[in-house]
């Protein structure tokens, strides 16, 4: 074999070699044997905290979530809403002891869970992200909460029932004695407006969503104050542009991020 021909075939080699290489190489998502993972991105994801390990009695996994925007973590603690600064070096977290909280009372067992959760969490020193589950440690890598992602699309489907509305000039509470109620399929959603009951079709693509037109029955109301409510619970409806599932709480949002409906996940 000539001089040429020898460089020609080892040029083909190497060529074939780079080739390989460029197929089976770094994906940034932590691939092996040429399966891309995925890996959920920290900020931005809805964090549902999962069985393991356990805080205590009376709390549901559904009722503990997190959510990080990129220099505050805030969301459920089961009774409660929560918020606070964070901040990340590398795999290193840090979370700001100075929480502020909502001052719910909560039953015993709910109480002890979020003080226990509310606890672990300034106890953090470093995270993990494998997949759709986030591990937050302490000292020692010790393991102190898990959380699973949630997929918003697929968690708003089922019963809710609305806990406060916008009136038009500001957010107000649903009127003791009354139930605003909706229950999401995947392509309707309906419920009771307070005397009269809606359907209506919506889209969702990512976080934004669209309800409507809204249709409704025609049903006289007696009380003013329920009449009113239930014109301004259903305009709030059609002003829904975006929304967010955490745990058992669903927000449907204005443009600009600002409270249009706000549910808790109905009892069944």
């Amino acid at each position: 074999m000539s001089t040429t021909s020898r460089l020609t075939r080892g040029m083909l080699v190497v060529l074939v070699a780079l080739v390989v290489a460029a197929c089976n190489g770094d994906d940034g998502g932590g691939s092996s044997g040429g399966t891309t993972r995925s890996t959920t991105p920290l900020v931005g994801t809805d964090w549902v905290l999962s069985d393991s390990p356990p805080l205590g009695t009376g709390l549901t996994v559904n009722d503990v979530t997190a959510r990080f925007s990129k220099k505050r973590v805030s969301g459920s603690s089961g009774c409660n809403s929560y918020d606070t600064a964070y901040t990340v070096d590398g795999s290193q977290m840090t979370i700001d002891p100075n929480i502020v909280s909502t001052m719910r009372a909560c039953e015993a067992g709910p109480t002890a869970a979020e003080s226990a959760y509310l606890a672990r969490l300034v106890k953090v020193t470093s995270y993990a992200i494998e997949q759709s589950t986030l591990s937050l440690f302490g000292t020692g890598h010790q393991l102190l909460l898990a959380f699973r992602s949630s997929d918003a699309q697929q968690a708003i489907t089922g019963n809710w029932s609305a806990t406060s509305y916008f009136t038009g000039s500001a957010v107000r509470s649903v009127i003791a004695g009354t139930e605003l109620t909706a229950e999401f399929g995947s392509t309707n959603v309906s419920g009771n407006a307070g005397c009269n009951t809606f359907s209506a079709t919506y889209t969702t693509s990512g976080d934004t969503i669209s309800i409507g037109p809204i249709a409704s029955t025609l049903r006289a109301c007696s009380d003013e104050a329920i009449n009113s409510q239930e014109q301004q619970y259903l305009a709030a409806l059609d002003l829904a542009r975006s929304y967010r599932v955490t745990g058992s709480r669903l927000d449907l949002l204005r443009e600009g991020g600002t409270i249009a409906v706000t549910y808790e996940r109905a009892l069944s």
